[in-house]
């Protein structure tokens, strides 16, 4: 497994610079670090990610793999260039490996890259779990490969969360739910981690909740945000039916209803149904960056009429 607490070495070699630069980073304060029983600096990857962000230090070396790791090489290569197709392709294979595939190890070595969330999500993950799907349809794969690359990604993106930089609580909730009895949250989950990585308040209820269960987390919480998943289940009528309830006890305590997955599509859902759709983890963090900076609306009235928006 690729490991999230780094040496001086290993941050040296992240950044192409000595080890008595990172020591200097670790001594000045500018990158936070832990010390050992014996003196030793060793380094949180969420830290590293802060010290990036901060400091503008890009990352131009790649941290060694495991020497077991028969792809070490490609990915170095691909992480070295951003070549986000290759990577895709790393993670299919990864997903679909007969053996342990260590996805976790993968995804958060993307990560101590300064690969952000929504790249991962958008360019690795999605692409990839796309092409299990489409071989799925055409028969070449069975449904046991499908479900076992599911729950390989839904299980590495939950230990990713640990080691994610979370920005400072900007006093702003978040209720996650899919919808329509849903079992796919792979792009719900990704999209509450975006989210607490902003420093939201994420109350994450996941896949098959009933919808009525989700009107009584929003009257519970209080939210600015509801943030639904759909994938394409169940009957359209249905699902817009229980997706205009939502909104209706959303507007009524102030809060924004946001749509996303392929199912906004398969459903016919349009700006007339909810605040924003997105199909995107980069159009969503865009969303979530202006959303910070908003007020919370006061007037139920104006909620009610909140402008729409729909992203391509």
């Amino acid at each position: 497994m690729q490991k999230t607490i780094l040496s001086t070495a290993d941050v040296a070699r992240l950044f192409n610079v000595t080890e008595t630069t990172v020591k200097r980073w670790a001594d000045d304060g500018m990158l936070r670090c832990l010390r050992t029983p014996g003196g030793h600096r060793k380094f949180e990857m969420k830290h590293v990610i802060e010290f990036i962000n901060e400091h503008h230090y890009e990352p131009t070396g790649t941290l060694t793999l495991d020497v077991g790791d028969g792809m070490a090489t490609r990915i170095q290569a691909a992480v070295l260039s951003k070549d986000f197709g290759a990577l895709a392709e790393v993670f299919v294979e990864k997903a679909l490996s007969t053996g342990r595939p260590d996805m976790f190890g993968y995804l958060s070595y993307l990560y101590q890259h300064n690969f952000t969330l929504w790249e991962i999500c958008d360019l690795v993950v999605a692409p990839g779990m796309w092409e299990i799907g489409s071989r799925w349809e055409k028969g070449s794969l069975g449904i046991n490969h499908e479900h076992r690359a599911s729950y390989e990604t839904l299980d590495a993106l939950a230990k990713l969360q640990s080691q994610i930089a979370i920005k400072p609580p900007i006093g702003k909730s978040l209720v996650c739910a899919s919808l329509g009895g849903d079992m796919h949250e792979i792009g719900l989950r990704c999209a509450s981690y975006i989210f607490e990585s902003e420093g939201w308040g994420v109350h994450y209820l996941g896949a098959m909740i009933p919808h009525s269960s989700v009107i009584t987390a929003i009257q519970e919480v209080k939210p600015v945000v509801v943030c639904l998943s759909l994938t394409g289940s169940g009957v359209s009528k249905v699902i817009r039916n229980e997706l205009s309830e939502v909104v209706a006890a959303a507007h009524r305590v102030q809060a924004q209803v946001i749509v996303g997955g392929q199912g906004v599509a398969t459903h016919g859902i349009d700006e007339t149904q909810c605040d924003a759709s997105y199909d995107s983890a980069h159009d969503l963090f865009k969303h979530i960056a202006e959303l910070g900076r908003t007020k919370r609306k006061t007037d139920s009235k104006a909620a009610l009429n909140h402008p729409h928006e729909r992203k391509p």
